[in-house]
């Protein structure tokens, strides 16, 4: 009965196929509520405009007689960011993000013969003890923890609370469904305690622009930029020279004007460096150090500097209640902040639309986009290995099948995405999200916030900031490689 029910959900939902930070000194954007469209009953099966052609790629390498016998499988996450909306749903509502969810669950559950459940206890802070009073206890309670970017991370390595994920039977890290920056950023020594499938969906920032002002500024299409490699630090603050506007005309230029960039100075900001491949560390000899120390480091401050703190082309803030500056009021050319929050768009009038951050210079390879998404670990007292490698594989894999192209549809909606070029910056954008040592294990400062905290002070002075830090940064790595090394020996 079960697998009638699961076969007909499928079909039901399958037949317009879909096409193709937290607790940084201030609270992570949100995305807005979820809106239920479901009817009394039978719930509606959410209806999609195009069909696009299926993409394929590997899939999980399992036995074909896995039976774990109705088990339950437990995944314990924080009450935060995306998670609140995008992790899991229990039950249809006629939305398509909501549905995909619930029949990715459907397929592994009947896929395994297992019934997955994901419960939180509150805030990204809760994770940490959580797990750290299941491995006291010894019960089993929970097969699989999800994090945030960087709260706990330290913790549940150093205490040894978790299991390095190339132990755990079945799971193939390379696999596409597992984001392979992982394994250049967070695996040292053959070690690789936290890892992130396509479970958690990346929550990269990005830049938005105001194509109204761009028209009225003659400067032509933002998105060519982006497509042929001139999208860099440079060309974006000559564009912002051009979209300045003393709006009332009193002569002096404040928060009623036209300026060339606004947002917040805090936590959104520090994607702008990762954008120009600047990342905090960096591995010699598989070893993380600080990457800062260099001339590219001191001139990334130096361009932004120029961007952020001469003239009149940026507006900045640190008030999270501001941060969000309505583009209806026709306040900046570009604005930078999460993906996630285009919900809140929804409605406005302004044409506008979305691209990466720009490049360091066009020698550049490519654009880069920080994750600042959280990551999966398994905690010490699980019950069964072999279980969690087999679940956490299909639901990686039935995530990307299924539940992404539902994401990219809700994003690609015409009343978000507003024009042809937005799947072309998605793809950039998701393409290349990358993690960074430098950040997850920054306990959110040795240098993560390095740029708003020199924008802040108005200097491009990186010698002094990097003098002044570098002590307890080393400490703070020298401590996880130990934690690593320790895990490594088990």
């Amino acid at each position: 009965m079960k697998k009638l029910l699961l076969l007909t959900l499928a079909l039901m939902l399958c037949l317009p196929t879909f096409a193709a930070c937290g607790e940084s000194r201030e609270n992570a954007d949100l995305p807005p509520e979820q809106q239920n469209s479901a009817a009394a009953g039978v719930p509606e099966i959410a209806e999609e405009a195009e069909p696009a052609e299926e993409t394929a790629f590997a899939s999980p390498e399992l036995p074909e007689d896995a039976d774990f016998g109705g088990t339950t499988f437990t995944v314990i996450y924080p009450n935060w960011s995306l998670y609140e909306f995008y992790l899991s749903s229990e039950e249809l509502n006629g939305e398509v993000m909501n549905d995909a969810m619930v029949l990715r669950n459907q397929t592994v559950d009947e896929k395994l013969n297992v019934e997955i459940t994901f419960i939180t206890k509150g805030y990204i802070d809760t994770i940490l003890a959580e797990v750290k009073s299941a491995v006291s206890a010894g019960d089993g309670v929970y097969d699989m923890a999800v994090t945030h970017c960087i709260n706990g991370l330290q913790g549940l390595l150093s205490s040894a609370l978790i299991y390095d994920w190339n132990k755990i039977p079945y799971v193939d890290l390379t696999k596409p469904y597992w984001n392979q920056s992982i394994l250049e950023q967070l695996t040292i020594a053959g070690v690789t305690p936290f890892a992130a499938s396509d479970l958690l969906i990346a929550d990269p920032n990005v830049v938005w622009f105001n194509n109204d002002i761009a028209t009225d500024a003659g400067i032509g299409n933002i998105y060519d930029m982006v497509l042929d490699g001139s999208w860099t630090v440079d060309r974006m603050t000559e564009l912002c020279d051009r979209a300045i506007v003393d709006l009332n005309g009193d002569g002096k230029m404040n928060a009623k004007d036209q300026y060339g960039v606004c947002g917040n100075d805090g936590w959104p900001m520090i994607s702008f460096m990762y954008g120009c491949d600047q990342f905090v560390a960096e591995f010699v000899d598989g070893v993380p150090q600080v990457a800062l120390q260099t001339e590219k480091a001191a001139s990334v401050m130096e361009k932004f500097y120029k961007l952020f703190c001469e003239g009149d082309r940026a507006y900045v803030n640190s008030s999270v209640n501001d941060r969000y500056i309505p583009f209806e009021t026709y306040h900046a050319l570009f604005y930078y902040m999460s993906l996630s929050s285009m919900e809140q768009y929804r409605t406005t009038e302004v044409d506008y639309g979305i691209v990466p951050f720009p490049k360091y210079d066009e020698n550049q390879k490519e654009y880069v986009s920080l994750n600042w998404t959280g990551l999966q670990c398994v905690p010490v007292s699980c019950r069964d290995t072999a279980l969690v490698g087999m679940v956490a594989e299909e639901l990686g894999y039935e995530s990307k099948k299924q539940v992404l192209p539902a994401y990219f549809d809700n994003l690609l909606d015409g009343k978000i995405a507003r024009h042809d070029e937005t799947r072309q910056m998605l793809d950039i954008i998701f393409d290349t999200s990358v993690y960074d040592f430098g950040m997850n294990f920054s306990n959110q400062s040795n240098f993560l916030y390095i740029l708003p905290d020199l924008m802040r002070a108005k200097s491009a002075d990186i010698a002094s900031y990097i003098q002044k830090n570098i002590k307890m940064t080393t400490k703070v790595y020298d401590k996880v490689v130990r934690a690593y090394e320790a895990l490594g020996s088990e």
